[in-house]
């Protein structure tokens, strides 16, 4: 995790680096004009911020890449085992939008919106799976909305999505998985925390043959 960690950072400084010989042949073409070069740097400036999203996205789908274990299954096997957990007496629940799945905590449910509320979340977490059936990868992308608790299930008002990218809290392995953590009957202490979310469904994914890659759309 170092490794690319320290392979993101110096992507991004080289990103950073790349627009300084364009700024330097700015200012010596315009020499004394202050006013030239202010405008330049300001430019440059907006260009670079724009582009730095769409950059770190590519930087993150390219850095972290994670390989399937075994013969991949085909993708309609890996969305229906997805799509299980909804079969599962647990407060998370998968919805399908198109060729995305997101998976998230149950708070439209009766039984369970009143348990998340006491938890005291402030932010719902949803985790979006994009599928690739070509290349047989899955693209996490971990999405942060703020949660307005109500009366009830039907008033619970879930907006934003401040904070859209990748949360790196997450581990391989160790057991994890959709049966082992979603199953009927098992005993389970949820924390509400969005590893107890992505932690199974990563795994259970890469199990099942396919890649992940994490991004930010």
């Amino acid at each position: 995790m170092v490794t690319r960690f320290t392979a993101a950072f110096g992507l991004i400084v080289l990103y950073m680096i790349a627009w300084v010989p364009p700024l330097c042949l700015w200012i010596a073409i315009w020499g004394d004009n202050d006013a030239a070069i202010a405008v330049g740097v300001m430019v440059e400036m907006v260009i670079c911020m724009i582009g730095f999203i769409p950059y770190l996205n590519l930087v993150a789908k390219q850095v972290f890449y994670l390989a399937g274990e075994g013969e991949p299954v085909p993708g309609e096997v890996l969305r229906t085992m997805i799509k299980g957990i909804n079969g599962f007496d647990v407060p998370v629940a998968v919805q399908e939008r198109g060729n995305t799945l997101v998976v998230t905590w149950r708070y439209a449910d009766a039984k369970w919106w009143e348990i998340l509320a006491r938890a005291g979340l402030k932010q719902v977490y949803e985790l979006h799976i994009k599928f690739n059936e070509a290349k047989k990868e899955a693209t996490l992308i971990d999405v942060h909305k703020s949660v307005s608790w109500r009366a009830g299930p039907s008033q619970v008002q879930v907006y934003g999505g401040f904070f859209r990218g990748i949360s790196f809290a997450y581990e391989i392995g160790k057991g994890w998985g959709i049966k082992e953590n979603f199953a009927l009957g098992s005993i389970y202490d949820y924390q509400f925390s969005p590893q107890e979310i992505k932690n199974p469904v990563m795994n259970s994914i890469l199990r099942n043959g396919w890649a992940v890659r994490f991004g930010m759309w």
